[in-house]
């Protein structure tokens, strides 16, 4: 099956179509990574990435419908920090297999469940009404906030604004020490000329000169909303870590309201891995709400007692058990934090042997008989250029089709 795509105007449809929408990840020393799409522009895509390259090649891959597409690219340009401009070169295209091998639940020897599952939808449409309990709680907290700095606001809202939409993609806060002394600025932090972009075509008068913007975020993952402090003066590190604290208790205060209608029911895990789950789920009424095949989804797994850690992830596979259904999802793009803890677990329960032995970032799902399952899109907003796609059945097939005959593909 191993197809090639050259041609220009292919490859921008296969990018357009699949990047950003799926979970990508990046290939280094021969194993896959996770990796950050942040906007397809001017023909090029731009990415975050952490990782250390001793070359400008790069390779990215997706999976879809059976099908691993495997993007090479050469590094066009960046900011030597993380965020690369990548110009495509060609699209390999093979069947996919699954890399690396899942744990049983009864292996580990754990009562592992999942619990608290909700759509990613339903997270911003629950901010999308007026409640009188989450009003309440941002006008305390705004008294609070103003009274340390008189300079400062919290916006909370159902859609993305321009400064909460970067910070998404980009993945990072906004911490500006000196607006006109790009020194200061840290690589940790959202990028310092994009900065100036936003505040250019901000209300914001020219006096200030320093920024400290923190997300407000649904369990780590969902923006809600942002916290906002300026200064005519240098705010330090220190006062950064304040409102990074802040933001974090604004969060727990809204989500402990109610207003997610998190699902009650507690799932029993049958296999995990570091890239996917599948467990039972009960036919209830917040399964037919909640658990949707290609939606995105985000829930707690409970690994063992004390030990938690929330997931974000797109349902591959719906099957009915007679009385119950078995959910298959692919994690997507989870914290560092969710996937370090996730990691020890999944490397305490391992054999001697299963340890030694190398493993992969699997890149897919597969069904109960190991087949690839049915890739999708993901329901979370993807790069700034890509929209997801509105009608049902499979958002990429009329791209795809395009290289059944019309698209020049040569076989390696």
């Amino acid at each position: 099956m191993d197809k090639e795509i050259k041609d220009p105007d292919g490859i921008l449809k296969v990018i357009t179509a699949l990047f950003g929408k799926l979970p990508a990840y990046i290939i280094y020393s021969d194993k896959e990574f996770p990796v950050k799409i942040i906007a397809l522009k001017n023909k090029a895509l731009i990415i975050n990435t952490n990782l250390k390259f001793p070359n400008r090649d790069r390779i990215l891959t997706v999976v879809h419908n059976g099908s691993k597409f495997l993007a090479h690219f050469i590094v066009a340009g960046g900011d030597g920090n993380g965020i690369e401009i990548l110009t495509p070169v060609k699209i390999q295209i093979t069947t996919a297999s699954r890399q690396g091998s899942r744990v049983e639940a009864s292996q580990i020897q754990t009562g592992m469940v999942v619990s608290n599952i909700i759509n990613v939808n339903d997270v911003s449409k629950a901010i999308g009404f007026d409640d009188k309990k989450v009003d309440a709680i941002l006008l305390a907290y705004r008294a609070k906030l103003t009274k340390a700095f008189p300079l400062s606001s919290i916006f909370f809202a159902g859609r993305m604004d321009n400064r909460l939409r970067l910070m998404h993609h980009y993945d990072k806060d906004i911490f500006i020490v000196d607006r006109k002394e790009k020194s200061s600025a840290s690589a940790d932090f959202f990028p310092f000329d994009e900065y100036l972009r936003i505040f250019d075509s901000s209300k914001i008068p020219d006096t200030y000169t320093s920024e400290i913007c923190v997300p407000i975020k649904y369990k780590g993952y969902v923006h809600l909303g942002y916290v906002q402090v300026l200064a005519e003066k240098p705010l330090d590190f220190e006062i950064y870590k304040q409102i990074q604290n802040f933001s974090n208790a604004v969060s727990r205060d809204i989500i402990s309201t109610g207003v997610f209608q998190e699902s009650r029911d507690v799932c029993q895990v049958m296999d995990l891995s570091m890239g996917g789950i599948s467990f039972i789920h009960a036919p209830s009424r917040s399964f037919s709400r909640s658990v949707t095949l290609n939606g995105t989804i985000l829930f707690d797994l409970n690994l063992e007692e004390g030990k938690r850690v929330t997931i974000r992830g797109i349902i591959k596979n719906i099957r009915n058990q007679e009385t119950n259904f078995r959910v298959g999802c692919q994690f997507y793009n989870l914290t560092e934090k969710d996937l370090e803890v996730l990691g020890v677990f999944l490397d305490a329960g391992k054999t001697e042997e299963e340890a030694n032995a190398p493993s992969e970032e699997p890149p897919m799902d597969t069904n109960e008989n190991g087949e690839p399952a049915a890739d999708s899109e993901t329901t979370e907003e993807g790069p700034t250029v890509v929209s997801a796609a509105d009608e049902p059945g499979d958002p990429f097939g009329e791209v795809m089709d395009d290289f059944s005959s019309d698209t020049p593909i040569s076989e390696p």
